[in-house]
């Protein structure tokens, strides 16, 4: 049983032939052809997704905007530091444990040690 690909096997050039700009330019033009269609092949799955949402009642442009994560209220401004170094660092509590508090955490400093007095 032969597939659709074994026919268009038959077309292909003899690369071990061409020259390295002639295997540049068949690059160049079986990338465009890929990228289109992979482009029909999007726009058919997308409109079979549709079809199919709109047979259950359901209207996925209206959908795809919605969800994600929310931005934090407080997202842009500056946060007062939570906890101040002994040569001055600060964090704020937020995001990876700083260097500075690791190393002193290991030497077995407590974290509220460093708390900084509101």
């Amino acid at each position: 049983m032969r597939d659709s690909r074994s026919k268009s096997r038959g077309n292909l050039p003899n690369i071990d032939a061409l020259s390295v700009s002639e295997l540049g330019d068949l690059i160049d033009r079986a990338e465009a052809l890929r990228s289109a269609k992979m482009e029909e092949a999007r726009a058919n799955f997308l409109s079979e997704m549709r079809s199919k949402a709109a047979a259950l009642g359901i209207d996925l442009d209206d959908r795809a905007g919605k969800g994600g994560r929310r931005k934090r209220s407080d997202a842009g401004i500056k946060l007062k530091p939570k906890y101040l170094g002994p040569n001055g660092e600060i964090y704020t509590g937020r995001g990876p444990t700083p260097q500075w508090l690791k190393t002193l955490e290991a030497k077995g400093h407590n974290r509220d040690r460093y708390l900084v007095k509101s």
